[in-house]
């Protein structure tokens, strides 16, 4: 078995225990309150927590392409990637087992397939910049000059196929969660209240 094979295997595993996890205190917690702990107001509460905790994912976007200075915000990503499993986890234990509306499944659903996305596009990640550190070696080891070596592995990174193909599905997948939380607060609000 390989490396990536095991750490495959491991991130899997990992998942599962979580879904089944966050599935087990949401039943706990609705046996203990009586009904459905996502409509109780402890329940809203871990619901809010868990958009909040999500939304921080949106700083690591916004540092990137908009901080002061050019590079690669390496602290904001590891937010990004605890607050896009955390964040889940609390909406998981919010909405648990129940499919009795269409929108709140919808969003679960979307929710899903971003955080699946996003497990994989750290492995994408992890394989280009491997890549880039390989070639990187190659290109001093030929004796090029460190700009040119830059201007290479520049145009090596914004070619990567694969990350591209993985943005195309990711961040559209994570607008369409977006709307349809939107659509789910609104509805709540507006049929149950806080």
């Amino acid at each position: 078995m390989t490396a990536i094979s095991k750490r495959f295997l491991i991130v899997m595993g990992c998942i599962v225990v979580a879904i089944a996890g966050g599935f087990l205190i949401e039943m706990f917690l609705s046996f203990q309150s009586g009904g459905q702990f996502g409509h109780t107001q402890r329940g809203h509460v871990v619901g809010w927590i868990g958009l909040a905790v999500m939304l921080t994912v949106f700083v690591y976007s916004i540092k990137k392409r908009y901080g002061r200075k050019a590079g690669w915000p390496k602290g904001w990503f590891r937010v990004h990637q605890v607050a896009g499993i955390v964040g889940p986890l609390l909406i998981l234990i919010h909405a648990g087992l129940h499919f009795h509306a269409l929108v709140p499944m919808l969003a679960l659903l979307a929710m899903g397939v971003v955080v699946v996305s996003g497990v994989v596009g750290v492995a994408v990640h992890r394989k280009a910049l491997s890549l880039l550190n390989t070639t990187r070696k190659q290109l001093l080891r030929q004796g090029l000059a460190r700009e040119d070596i830059e201007d290479q592995l520049y145009d090596l990174a914004s070619g990567e196929e694969t990350f591209r193909i993985w943005q195309m599905i990711h961040a559209p997948m994570v607008m369409l969660f977006l709307a349809l939380v939107i659509t789910h607060i609104l509805g709540a609000l507006y049929f149950g209240g806080v």
